[in-house]
């Protein structure tokens, strides 16, 4: 019987280091908001919006939104890009790369623009463009204030199944010990 129970508790081992590493195998995916001004381009209104989906080192975001601006156009999702470099070290990201024309084509109002970051901020450059290419063709560069905030991480919560693993072995354990005294 002893070595029936020692058998048990040593697969309920397996089965938590199986968990434990199982999720500690997952990469942190980081999002970020971000604000700039829209120099030279309908006014220089102000755009914010969201990436989300960044790991460290060179990914691409698995999503771009555009979720203000003060002069009322472009507001959409920019997931499918041209060019998607992004570089994230120590949860801050360090360049970008990234142009994409927006999801929703065929809307006049949302689906006009095509959204540009080029952010190296040893280099100086922080430009955020948005335009609408049958209204400006021209090109600008210089520093648009382009900021990056991280959103905070969202803590996971155990499992419940952990914890009823942990509880399994805790009761037999002390039916052993009862069962013994």
């Amino acid at each position: 019987m002893t070595h029936f129970i020692c058998r048990i508790l040593s697969i309920a081992v397996f089965a938590i280091f199986a968990v434990v590493a199982s999720h500690s195998a997952h990469a942190v995916t980081y999002d970020f908001n971000f604000t700039f001004i829209n120099k030279d381009i309908h006014g220089g209104g102000t755009v914010t919006g969201l990436v989300r989906g960044l790991t460290e080192g060179r990914s691409s975001a698995t999503s771009v939104e555009v979720l203000t601006n003060s002069d009322n156009f472009g507001i959409n999702s920019y997931s499918l890009p041209f060019i998607s470099n992004w570089d994230v070290e120590n949860g801050e990201i360090t360049f970008v790369d990234f142009v994409s024309r927006s999801d929703n084509v065929t809307d006049l109002v949302g689906g006009c623009c095509i959204l540009h970051f080029f952010f190296f901020p040893d280099g100086g450059d922080a430009e955020g463009i948005l335009r609408d290419p049958s209204v400006f063709s021209g090109s600008t560069s210089g520093d648009f204030g382009l900021k990056f905030t991280p959103v905070p991480l969202t803590p996971v919560p155990i499992p419940a199944s952990g914890l009823l693993l942990m509880a399994a072995i805790a009761g037999v354990a002390g039916h052993r010990r009862w069962k013994q005294a």
